[in-house]
């Protein structure tokens, strides 16, 4: 669906959104300078990246920028690791806030929008945010519609998805590994093992929410809701990706390292122990992160050492799911959701703001190399490494270390990667919400699974006994018969 079909009968409105929209230079916000000054409004959003020691700073520095440009101030929540329970606690205790980060693997979309937690932005975005609206790419918007509403704003960047394991370059180097040769939990035996004996370090395993990612399928809705399509599939079959062969090969070789002591299972479903743990350097490797030009670089800036990583062999795969695995959405609760909407377009299209909540201030928290190359300063106080998280990383600088063309090279991988058959395809959970429900509870019940602890066999077995109890059965049929009538839309 184009972009333009989201707002038919607002091409008016559209025409005189952009002519006022426009602006040279950085400029991303619609607002005027002069207005903001007399009136400006304070917003809070809640995002995924970790506390910064110096982020006080930085954020009056990004305050006083805002205020200036479209009259809008924000007050930043890092959460870390700690997101994911945190921001559930948030919406369902009906909290105002007004943005927060949101995705397939992280606080999900679709279960959000299900749950009434966003509000549709579609018909504000050409009047509200003209620049966002232009900028972002048509497939992306389809991506993020659901029952013909958009309910969170995309961050550009990689979209084409290859799950990798993320590696200390000091033990990888120091045990004379061939990264290139690790393509699996299997293959990283004899690494981890010396990592293990070497730095006492453990692999960490894979983050339950990317075992779809690992075994080579896709995500019809999110993990909690079992339903995938096996990545090569063009008949888009759905299946329980928890009684498939890839899920009990992976949950073996899991089970494998731990019997081994070489596995530190709860990183896998503890979100903030587990980046707490590779953080401090003490998983060998962990699967978690998503290949892309550059992302040494962007690694080793989040973790504070040097990273290398060892990608999957699944071919890079554009889904849906890839496409909204960082946005924000806009609360119900929020009183300012216009200026939000503003907020969000400023970080989507203005290169200062962009740059300024990604890294730092100049010379405090970085320095430049060139024009758009940049050194990260060591204990600056402010070098968290997730711009992916915040906006727009095309214009974002350079980190030394990547290519000069980082990006035109994360765009072209984009546009060269393998495409979903239901890419624009979004499952509307409201037909089995109860069996949704109930099988996420039980989904969550058995999360340990990867920890490689349990009996595989025996342990597995008993979670598709609780999920057929549940009803997985029929929230099955209905994905299927949702991707069918898809696929002859199309």
């Amino acid at each position: 669906m184009k972009k333009r079909m989201i707002a038919l009968g607002m091409t008016a409105v559209l025409a005189a959104g952009a002519l006022a929209g426009c602006s040279g230079g950085n400029g991303g916000g619609s607002g005027d300078g002069g207005d903001a000054k007399k009136d400006v409004v304070n917003i809070r959003i809640h995002t995924t990246v970790p506390e910064q020691t110096d982020q006080d700073a930085v954020m009056e520095a990004l305050n006083e920028y805002t205020a200036e440009k479209i009259g809008v101030t924000c007050d930043w929540v890092f959460h870390g690791g700690s997101y994911a329970d945190k921001i559930q606690t948030i919406i369902a205790s009906g909290e105002e806030y007004d943005a927060c980060f949101t995705s397939n693997w992280l606080n999900p979309y679709n279960t959000n929008v299900a749950k009434g937690a966003f509000i549709d932005i579609s018909e504000m975005l050409p009047d509200v945010a003209p620049d966002l609206y232009e900028t972002i790419p048509d497939y992306m918007w389809t991506a993020a519609t659901i029952n013909g509403g958009i309910y969170a704003v995309p961050n550009q960047q990689i979209v084409a998805r290859q799950l990798c394991a993320l590696m200390p370059k000091e033990y990888v180097e120091g045990t004379g590994t061939d990264i290139n040769a690790v393509k699996n939990l299997t293959d990283m035996g004899d690494y981890a093992q010396k990592a293990y004996d070497q730095y006492g370090a453990q692999v960490g395993g894979v983050n339950i929410s990317s075992a779809a990612d690992y075994c080579g399928y896709e995500y019809i809705s999110d993990y909690l809701s079992a339903g995938v399509i096996k990545m090569d599939d063009e008949s888009a079959k759905v299946v329980n990706l928890y009684e498939t062969d890839e899920w009990i090969n992976m949950l073996n070789e899991l089970a494998d390292l731990n019997d081994k002591g070489l596995l530190d299972g709860e990183c896998g479903y503890m979100s903030e122990y587990g980046e707490s743990q590779r953080l401090a350097k003490k998983t060998s490797a962990f699967y978690s992160g998503t290949y892309k030009p550059g992302v040494e670089a962007e690694e080793s800036t989040r973790a504070g050492y040097d990273c290398v990583v060892a990608p999957v062999d699944v071919e890079p795969y554009i889904s849906t799911n890839g496409v909204i695995a960082t946005m924000y959405g806009i609360s119900v609760t929020s009183k300012h959701p216009e200026e939000t909407l503003k907020y969000l377009e400023l970080l989507s299209t203005d290169e200062y703001a962009i740059n300024l909540i990604s890294y730092g201030i100049e010379e405090k928290h970085y320095e430049k190399i060139d024009d758009h190359t940049i050194r990260t300063i060591a204990d600056s106080g402010y070098s968290h490494g997730q711009a992916w998280a915040l906006g727009n990383v095309f214009n974002t600088y350079v980190l030394e270390g990547q290519p000069d063309d980082v990006w035109e090279q994360t765009k072209e991988l984009n546009d060269s990667a393998k495409t979903s058959p239901i890419l624009g395809f979004s499952f509307d959970p409201e037909p089995v919400q109860q069996e949704i429900t109930n099988v996420s509870t039980v989904v969550k019940q058995y999360e340990s699974l990867v920890g490689g602890e349990l009996p595989v066999e025996e342990t597995n077995a008993e979670l598709l006994s609780q999920l057929e109890v549940a009803g997985i059965d029929k929230v099955i049929a209905e994905m299927q018969k949702q991707v069918d009538e898809f696929l002859a839309s199309k």
